[in-house]
This record gives structure tokens, C-alpha cells and sequence, in this order.
């Protein structure tokens, strides 16, 4: 089994604006780039639900412009459900538990799909995190503060 590389979160912006970063975290999407890139998603809130049964996609090409926008069609489609093609692709994609876009292209109808989507999918929170190995024994330790207790 490959590792992963990198992370999407999908959520809401913490505190004024943002300036807190992301809260909450509704998923997660895990970037793996071994033989061929995959994403898969990591669900915070459980009522969401992927387009059919879809755990994997497989962007056309590694880091392929489009590749964020059909993980998130894909793995958060409530939020595309006012799309007018909307169902027709979700019945399209059935049961399907992978969507394979470099071996099969796309499902039927979801070019239209992701016109669609797209000024939802640029309003929407995302985050990003490149994962990088780093050795536990480089990291300073956090500095102890006197506990200044009331008397």
C-alpha cells in the first residue's frame, strides 16, 4: 500500500474570517502519488456521503487542473446538488466505487457536471497540506512556564 503526499480539507473558516484556519473539518482529501496518483476521502462529519459509492478517483493525469474539482463532486456531492446535472451523473455513476479518469475519461455527463460546479467549488473552504517527513528529535521542545497561581 503507497502513502500519501499530500492533504485537502474541505470546511469552514475558523474564527473573523478565517483567521483561525479551518473549523470544522468536514473531510479530508488524501493525495497518494505511488504508480498512478489517487485521492481518496477521510470523512470528519459522517453524513456526508460520496456520488455513489466512490472511495477512489483517478485524475487523468497527476496533479491535472481538474483533479480537486472531481474529488470534491465526487466525494462531497451534497454541495453540487443544485447542479441541473446533478442527478443525471450521480445515476450515471451508480454504484461505482472508483472513478477512473485516466483509463475510462469521464462518466457520462460529467464535463457539463463540472461546468456546473465550478463557482461553487471556488467559493468553497479548502486547505491545503503538503505531508513531509520530519524527525521527532529536531523538534524543540515547547518551553515550561511557571504556573503563576493566585495565592
Amino acid at each position: 500500500m503507497a502513502g500519501f503526499s499530500r492533504i485537502y480539507c474541505i470546511g469552514g473558516e475558523g474564527g473573523f474570517m478565517g483567521a483561525d484556519g479551518i473549523n470544522p473539518i468536514l473531510l479530508q482529501i488524501l493525495v497518494s502519488d505511488a504508480h498512478r496518483q489517487w485521492l481518496e476521502p477521510h470523512y470528519f462529519n459522517h453524513r456526508i456521503q460520496p456520488m455513489g459509492q466512490v472511495r477512489v478517483i483517478i485524475p487523468e493525469s497527476p496533479d491535472h487542473p481538474d483533479m480537486l474539482l472531481d474529488a470534491c463532486m465526487a466525494f462531497f456531492p451534497e454541495a453540487f446538488k443544485s447542479c441541473p446535472s446533478f442527478e443525471y451523473v450521480a445515476n450515471n455513476v451508480g454504484s461505482a466505487e472508483r472513478i477512473d479518469f485516466e483509463a475510462h475519461g469521464e462518466p457520462l455527463g460529467w464535463y457539463k457536471l463540472r461546468q456546473e460546479a465550478k463557482p461553487i467549488f471556488e467559493q468553497m473552504g479548502i486547505w491545503r497540506a503538503d505531508l513531509v517527513q520530519i524527525s521527532p528529535q529536531r523538534i524543540p521542545p515547547k518551553p515550561q512556564q511557571p504556573l503563576n497561581l493566585p495565592r
